[in-house]
């Protein structure tokens, strides 16, 4: 008997990563995460054009988080440190579904169709980050490197985050690389003023 498809997104993505974690990620399919969902083939496809899209449905989300916080930052505030500080919107979110965003890295590190859809997700990213800084007042050529330098501090805080076995929450991670990035500034100047 087929269920409701209520809350359908979630519950396919709950049941792709119950049988990603049981099988693999390749030997799964779609006719099985539906029924593992007690939903339709049908109705998956209503919500997801592939299996692969289960796990970056959320990025939409996400993204929309962060450029809202960049937009209520504070005026003042040097802004790869508001981009930064608004990775933290998404924090929650990362650190309270753990198992499932660490099987989702391990899965993306490990398949090339999933790094390629990852890296388009990371460039709309950027890309929304360009644009909430634009929208700021921040100079168009400078809204553009801070938003690439911002998407590279998420993508190392979020590898560092899955391979930290303290379990430090994400935001640790995001400052970490932020400071890491802003030591390794420094330092290239003071080598330059030698």
């Amino acid at each position: 008997m087929v269920k409701r498809a209520e809350n359908a997104r979630e519950r396919f993505e709950a049941a792709a990563y119950s049988l990603f974690k049981q099988q693999g990620y390749a030997a799964t399919t779609v006719p099985e995460i539906a029924a593992e969902a007690g939903l339709t083939e049908r109705t998956f496809y209503r919500y997801f054009t592939d299996k692969r899209e289960v796990m970056f449905w959320r990025a939409g989300d996400h993204q929309a988080s962060i450029t809202n916080e960049i937009a209520r930052a504070q005026a003042g505030v040097h802004p790869l440190t508001i981009v930064a500080d608004a990775f933290q919107s998404v924090a929650p979110f990362i650190d309270g579904h753990h198992s499932i965003v660490k099987l989702r890295q391990l899965l993306i590190s490990t398949h090339g169709d999933l790094q390629e859809r990852e890296l388009m997700k990371l460039h709309k990213l950027a890309s929304a980050i360009d644009l909430a800084l634009q929208q700021r007042g921040i100079q168009p050529s400078f809204s553009r490197a801070v938003a690439e330098i911002g998407a590279a501090i998420w993508k190392v805080a979020l590898e560092n985050w899955h391979a930290d076995e303290t379990e430090k929450p994400f935001s640790s991670h995001v400052q970490a690389a932020l400071t890491e990035f802003k030591q390794a500034c420094t330092k290239s100047q003071a080598i330059k003023g030698r």
